[in-house]
């Protein structure tokens, strides 16, 4: 299942780079459902992360038609977007660990 992830993640980073050129976003993780039928993707993005995964989860069935033309499989699954908010909450973390060292 992991090799899936990664081919749904490297095939949905290509289509969003394409569809959406004016967006600085990469994605971060893909985990795909063991039925394939659902698929959570993070977006980790420079300029308004929220408004970003918005746009996507709008797009979301035009972008799993597009996948379905690119990967071959017995089923693509519907896409689920979420913003990746791992770096904030790292600086935040570093924010507070150097509080406690002053």
């Amino acid at each position: 299942m992991h090799k899936f992830d990664e081919l749904i993640l490297r095939e949905l980073s290509r289509a969003l780079a394409e569809y959406f050129p004016e967006e600085l976003v990469s994605i971060t993780q893909v985990h795909v459902s063991k039925d394939l039928s659902f698929a959570k993707v993070w977006v980790s993005s420079v300029r308004d992360p929220e408004g970003v995964v918005k746009k996507f989860q709008d797009q979301a069935k035009e972008l799993r038609k597009i996948l379905s033309e690119k990967v071959k499989a017995r089923r693509v699954p519907s896409l689920y977007f979420v913003s990746d908010l791992t770096e904030e909450k790292a600086a935040r973390i570093d924010q507070l660990l150097k509080e406690i060292e002053k």
